[in-house]
């Protein structure tokens, strides 16, 4: 059984040190924990802070994830340019997060800043060498690993995560395809298995689904796949969560955020 307390055989660690394990997951080798100094936050700061408008923008994802997560924040949220629930959504998040490190550096165009951009271009040559490595190695090869553990740095994460927010920004699912699709591309010639296994039925929703999994060359016309609904007002308030026979609802147009290509 799991502890709800991180390493807490590690004797080496102060009660106020943080046990987060940091290096990436391997089998039978005791990793190092982070050990950072969570009573004083202040001196626990290395290197510089993020440029102003990197931190802005960190910052802002934050308070919306924040909102989301709330207990009575909103039930529906919009994604590809439909109202889905927003536990759907985090998952969407999840997955594009692997498809982001997997794709890297197509999917660098859509970092908010240069400086989050070159953060990851850093952590992702890591972790496709860590691929290599693997898929090279006798046994399980357990490659898929470098590529969806979520980073534990958290300017990598908000990072990675401001893309996949993006992504999932589009105005309808016709921009979605066309933003995700050289990802997608990239990833299936990378890895193809890894590729498919993100984008499967069980993880993403509905509406990604049928943007991330469908090859346009062989697909119909968005308005004969999926059934519309009409339009609500309001945004991101609170919506009860669409029938099955009724269809998704067709989330309303929000203005474009202002975000910067590196």
């Amino acid at each position: 059984m799991n502890s709800i307390i991180a390493r807490p055989w590690d004797e080496e660690l102060h009660p106020t040190q943080c046990r987060t394990t940091t290096a990436p997951r391997t089998v039978g080798r005791l990793q190092p924990a982070c050990g950072a100094q969570l009573a004083e936050p202040d001196g626990a700061l290395s290197g510089e802070l993020p440029d102003v408008r990197t931190l802005e923008h960190l910052l802002g994802l934050q308070q919306r994830l924040q909102d989301l997560l709330d207990p009575v924040g909103p039930a529906m949220t919009p994604c590809v340019g439909w109202l889905i629930p927003a536990a759907d959504y985090f998952a969407d998040l999840r997955a594009l997060l692997g498809l982001v490190f997997l794709s890297w550096p197509v999917a660098r165009p859509f970092a908010a800043t240069a400086a989050l951009a070159e953060a990851l271009d850093h952590d992702a040559e890591q972790r496709h060498a860590r691929a290599t490595v693997l898929r090279g190695s006798p046994g399980k090869k357990r490659s898929s690993r470098p590529y969806t553990d979520p980073p534990l740095d958290p300017l990598l994460m908000g990072a990675v995560l401001g893309i996949a927010e993006r992504l999932l920004d589009a105005d309808d699912e016709e921009q979605a395809r066309e933003r995700m699709l050289p990802l997608i591309h990239q990833a299936s010639d990378v890895d193809y298995a890894l590729s498919f296994y993100l984008r499967r039925k069980a993880w993403i929703s509905f509406p990604l689904r049928i943007v991330a999994t469908n090859h346009v060359a062989h697909m119909a016309p968005m308005h004969k796949i999926i059934a519309r609904g009409p339009i609500p007002k309001g945004g991101r308030e609170r919506f009860p969560e669409p029938s099955r026979a009724s269809g998704l609802i067709r989330a309303s147009r929000q203005e474009p955020r202002d975000w910067i290509s590196a």
